[in-house]
């Protein structure tokens, strides 16, 4: 599920596994001789630079064999690969492997094998039936700061919660935290409590001493059911923001009954499940079985978790019951869940190519994560700050509302054409030539058209546009990008322009 950014930006979680000194308590045997190291040479795409990649980088990890002889592992650990070897624990040999599933949403990933015999001698892990409780020891088997041995460490389980999933930077699901240091190498790795895999270990976090994270069984099992029928649907979305009901006088003005608790829904997300069914202003008071009590809490597994954890737990298309407080009456609705995907959540981005669009050395490209983390001037000038504001506040404010994603002006490729468009850097695109400008494919059907010979590009927040004149720009176009290095004037998910 996801959370808002400014809980997000409260906490820097980095990759890594589990360690913590043994306490006299025996190996799982079974589980150390299925896990196996994982190589990966990876290559990261420059959004700053969309048509450029950056070079190489080596990284290991670590997974383990599951059913139907495949490796399990975290998906930042096979992320943007362009090489995959994976190798056994005391021998030299490394063999050939490719991503099946990645799941950034979860940080869990698939891999298979090119040589079954890879498998030989790997029997498959089983996975524990429910979660450890607090204060349980678990044991972490891994390869820890890139080893090529396997290694064991032990910690107790401390808390079980929901907290943020570093690799996506938005998502949140539950975790188990363990009182133990994270160190790169081990991510992927399995955590074990009584000879059975509990969860993989996956992040820690960089503001506390010995606190680590795994991903826990809940959420290996919905990504495991979710990739069985060949495709990577992702989490369904709620869609909701809500407060708790705490307040007496909020309880009195809404008129909850006595005896009832729940949360009380401040938003309806456009992109959510909950459109058009759940309301601001509703009572919140029962899912499935299951009471939320007025911090937003319920019981489940014999732990108080968010009630949002029933949600984490079902598929895309399943239908769950709701009973619900609304205009004095308590009712009792059912809700189909979905993924309708939102290109206005911005996440962390990877085994993507960079979409872009350049005419006249203008580099226009889709507004997303990695092209605000190239913004480096610490958004002092009014068209970074505009940027920030939409990553955070397009859906609330209803600015979403005329695109279906947000283009804008990242980069100016120097040449005479374009002299005085370095004050539209990082512009938001509102208009082409009179078109407006919903999404990329826009600025190609827009770019056909101009009018009396020009140009005319338009940007949030500003009287006069930038203009181009049309004639020199089809003449010089292909010398800019032979002079900057450019295979190709575009990239568009949707379809190359003719």
């Amino acid at each position: 599920m996801r959370i808002a950014a400014s809980i997000i930006a409260a906490m820097a979680l980095l990759s890594g596994c589990v360690t913590v000194p043994p306490p006299d308590v025996p190996a799982p045997h079974v589980v150390q001789q299925s896990t196996v190291k994982i190589h990966n040479t990876m290559q990261v795409d420059r959004f700053s630079t969309p048509w450029q990649a950056s070079p190489p980088m080596r990284g290991s990890g670590t997974g383990f064999v599951i059913g139907g002889k495949r490796i399990l592992t975290n998906a930042h650990v096979v992320s943007n690969s362009r090489f995959l070897e994976v190798q056994k624990n005391g021998d030299p040999r490394r063999y050939l492997a490719r991503v099946r599933f990645a799941a950034h949403d979860c940080d869990l990933a698939v891999l298979d094998v090119d040589d079954p015999t890879f498998f030989d001698n790997l029997p498959p892990v089983s996975f524990a039936d429910a979660l450890p409780s607090l204060g349980d020891t678990v044991t972490a088997i891994g390869f820890p700061l890139g080893g090529d041995r396997v290694s064991i460490t032990r910690g107790v389980v401390s808390r079980i919660d929901h907290s943020i999933y570093s690799h996506s930077a938005v998502d949140q699901h539950l975790v188990l935290q363990v009182d133990a240091a994270i160190n790169p190498g081990n991510s992927g790795g399995p955590v074990v409590f009584n000879g059975q895999v509990a969860g993989v270990a996956f992040q820690g976090l960089s503001v506390g001493d010995n606190i680590g994270y795994a991903i826990p069984v809940p959420v290996i099992r919905h990504f495991l059911k979710d990739v069985e029928d060949g495709t990577y649907d992702g989490y369904p979305e709620i869609g909701i923001d809500y407060f708790e009901l705490r307040n007496p006088a909020m309880r009195t003005s809404l008129g909850v009954p006595a005896g009832e608790t729940g949360i009380v829904i401040s938003r309806v997300d456009p992109f959510g499940s909950a459109q058009g069914h759940l309301e601001p202003g509703d009572v919140l008071l029962h899912i499935d079985g299951h009471d939320i009590a007025e911090d937003g809490t319920i019981s489940l597994d014999g732990n108080p978790v968010e009630f949002t954890e029933l949600f984490e737990r079902r598929q895309s298309g399943d239908t769950l019951d709701m009973r619900i407080f609304r205009a004095g009456q308590v009712q009792v609705l059912k809700l189909v869940l979905a993924n309708p995907g939102d290109p206005f959540v911005f996440r962390n981005l990877y085994d993507i190519q960079p979409e872009y669009a350049i005419f006249g050395g203008l580099v226009f490209v889709p507004l997303n994560r990695e092209i605000l983390k190239t913004l480096t001037t610490g958004f002092e000038r009014v068209n970074d700050q505009r940027l920030l504001y939409l990553s955070r506040y397009a859906k609330i404010d209803g600015h979403h509302r005329d695109h279906d994603e947000f283009v804008i002006l990242i980069r100016r490729l120097p040449h005479p054409v374009n002299t005085y468009a370095e004050t539209f850097i990082n512009g938001l695109v509102e208009e082409v030539n009179g078109t407006p400008i919903r999404r990329m494919q826009d600025l190609v059907t827009a770019f056909k058209t101009p009018g009396n010979g020009f140009h005319a590009i338009r940007f949030a927040g500003t009287t006069d546009p930038l203009i181009l004149d049309a004639g020199v720009l089809e003449t010089v176009e292909d010398s800019i990008l032979a002079q900057y290095g450019v295979p190709s004037p575009f990239n568009i998910k949707t379809g190359e322009p003719e």
